[in-house]
């Protein structure tokens, strides 16, 4: 994990793909409905994603996710995306080396809340991520928060509420630990996601 930090676990997640998304807006309901162009699979990478902890930021190389995006008009904006993938490389916390997991949480979902000067806000929820390194290890739950750019078909996470618990890492991650994911992913398909 060379940049997993503040993000907590993966989430990906980065998640990310093509829909990420977080809730600034109360505006939108669970009336609200929306429109993605086309829809169907996408995928995203990002560069130096990074985990935060009080104590210390995880770094990854690289993350990479893959999923699919509802299609046409009408949709939901709970469960509007699905990640069925998520992966991490390179990732590191105080010179030591992690492996970063996150099959046991698959698919996360991908959740439509509040659109905003060409922007969707809205969150990956369902997030169960593992770090593993040379004495220390930790879980990570819960979600992220961000935006799907439209004009750049970038998502970027900035926000959530991960937290670690299951921790054996000498002090430098402990349980209840907040931790903040951080990633800007490019996402494959040239989607559009706007409110009906």
């Amino acid at each position: 994990m060379r940049r997993f930090t503040r993000n907590a676990a993966v989430a990906a997640a980065a998640a990310v793909a093509a829909l990420g998304l977080t809730v600034t807006q109360a505006s939108a309901t669970s009336l609200d409905t929306w429109t993605v162009t086309p829809g169907g699979s996408f995928t995203a990478t990002a560069t130096n994603p990074t985990l935060t902890v009080p104590a210390a930021t995880l770094e990854c190389a690289s993350s990479s996710a893959s999923g699919t995006l509802d299609t046409g008009s009408g949709n939901p904006g709970a469960g509007i995306g699905t990640i069925t993938t998520l992966s991490f490389t390179d990732c590191s916390v105080i010179g030591i080396d992690f492996d970063v997991t996150t099959a046991g949480s698959m698919p996360l979902n991908v959740n439509g809340v509040s659109s905003v000067s060409n922007a969707v806000d809205g969150s990956i929820t369902n997030i169960d991520a593992h770090v593993e390194g040379t004495a220390c290890s930790a879980d990570f739950t819960g979600q992220v928060t961000g935006y799907y750019k439209n004009d750049t078909k970038q998502l970027v996470i900035n926000d959530g509420n991960l937290t670690a618990s299951n921790a054996d890492c000498l002090g430098v991650i402990n349980d209840d630990d907040p931790a903040l994911y951080e990633a800007v992913y490019a996402v494959s398909g040239g989607h559009t996601i706007t409110l009906d």
